[in-house]
């Protein structure tokens, strides 16, 4: 904020802040006050009164979920009404609605209907309740919002396809060397996951080894791979693409518990708990593929797995440059 000349001396001030409670609503919420202050005065501008309360107002519809004035306005434009029809198919007086789009806070069942009509499904269903359309209108209104519902399908469709497939670490576009020749499988490496966590109990080190040794092994004995996930070689040895990512999502998603744990050389590593398992996606050849796995490592401890993997021709000749992994590899396996 620009400096300002003091009414009451020859000083320029500086604005200042503090922190100071506000009350809206018979609600109280703290802000970052700005003032000026001058020969014992303390005094504001319409520029700085409006910046208190805009703090005040964000407050009030963060605590509240309530809708700001640009997403009521992008709503409405959503599907193309004026203000009026827009106000009249809510069941709002015109005025009132016009006022919320300028700034002013609805009121919290206004601002429910709103949210509600954000919904092009929900809307469809005020549009015939409230009766503002008729006959070629209402047609028109009614196939327009038919399309919008099947375009946000898609969309989320489309976007739930990106997050698996960012999380598995698929950039191949198609079935090739990089995974096995097998679309990548959200299920299956769910599944695999909490298999190897119930069984072995592993960190996230031995479990990236795991997950390694299973889709090689499959792909080696049947052709492709159990998973169809991309590895890469890194200094600690071979790893799903995104591990990170992966077991993030598939923790948010409820299958497994992420749990730190120190382990006796001082490291301070990452461990599981099953949470939620499906095990009936896997045929008998797949879950032979796990419980060979199993029974490969079955007491081995992390540093033991790290130093088994690290003798495989898949570590020795990519980990330089951390390279993709050719599945190829999968018949020089030492398992």
């Amino acid at each position: 904020m620009k400096p300002l000349a003091s009414p009451f001396s020859d000083r320029t001030l500086d604005v200042q802040t503090r922190s100071e409670v506000l009350s809206f609503r018979k609600e109280e919420f703290e802000v970052v006050y700005h003032y000026y202050e001058d020969e014992g005065h303390e005094f504001t501008t319409d520029e700085i009164d409006s910046i208190n309360l805009k703090q005040v107002y964000n407050l009030y519809r963060e605590k509240h979920n309530l809708p700001f004035p640009e997403t009521i306005k992008a709503i409405r434009e959503k599907y193309q009404l004026s203000a009026t029809k827009m106000a009249e198919v809510l069941g709002f007086g015109v005025n009132v609605y016009r006022q919320y789009e300028n700034g002013e806070i609805p009121s919290q069942s206004n601002a429910r209907l709103i949210q509600l009509a954000s919904d092009p499904e929900e809307f469809k269903k005020l549009i015939l309740l409230s009766g503002v359309l008729s006959g070629k209108e209402l047609d028109k209104m009614s196939s327009y919002i038919d399309e919008l519902i099947q375009t946000q399908k898609n969309q989320k469709l489309a976007q739930k396809e990106q997050i698996v497939k960012y999380v598995l670490g698929a950039e191949s576009p198609s079935p090739c060397r990089l995974n096995g020749y097998k679309e990548p499988s959200l299920r299956k490496t769910i599944g695999a996951i909490c298999y190897f966590v119930d069984k072995l109990n592993p960190s996230k080190t031995g479990l990236n080894k795991l997950l390694f040794y299973a889709d090689f092994l499959h792909y080696r004995n049947h052709g492709t791979a159990l998973m169809g996930l991309e590895y890469i070689a890194i200094e600690f040895g071979t790893v799903p693409l995104r591990y990170e990512s992966l077991y993030e999502f598939i923790a948010q998603k409820g299958h497994i518990e992420r749990k730190p744990k120190e382990f006796a050389s001082g490291y301070i590593g990452e461990v599981y708990n099953v949470l939620k398992d499906d095990a009936s996606s896997f045929t008998e050849d797949e879950l032979a593929t796990l419980t060979m796995v199993c029974d490969s490592f079955q007491n081995k401890k992390t540093r033991e797995i790290v130093e088994i993997n690290h003798q495989e021709l898949a570590w020795k000749e990519n980990q330089a440059k951390h390279d993709k992994i050719d599945y190829k590899y999968a018949f020089h396996l030492n398992l």
